[in-house]
């Protein structure tokens, strides 16, 4: 196995310990109207958005971890393939 396919799979590994870990400790701090928000999620603060998408990803800790694991692991393929970064320098160059 080469060095970027372990890249790859340390990232997708290191997403879903922490799509994992982090809504258990943010369910901690949060307040009960961003577990349950009365008037639906759109009527929080960005703030409170976020805390409620983390309480929902620790709701669904397979599915979450799932889509975190392929988001995280196409973008770090991708970015290997693509080199966007490299091609944005050449441009401002």
């Amino acid at each position: 196995m080469n060095s970027e396919s372990y890249c790859i799979l340390n990232a997708i590994l290191i997403g879903v310990v922490l799509n994992i870990v982090l809504p258990l400790v943010v369910n901690l701090v949060a307040t009960e109207e961003e577990r349950k928000p009365p008037n639906g999620a759109q009527s929080l603060s960005p703030k409170g958005q976020f805390m409620h998408m983390m309480i929902h990803h620790g709701q669904v800790p397979v599915m979450s971890s799932l889509i975190v694991a392929l988001i995280v692991g196409l973008s770090v393929y991708l970015g290997y393939m693509i080199k966007p970064v490299e091609k944005l320098m050449k441009l401002v160059n």
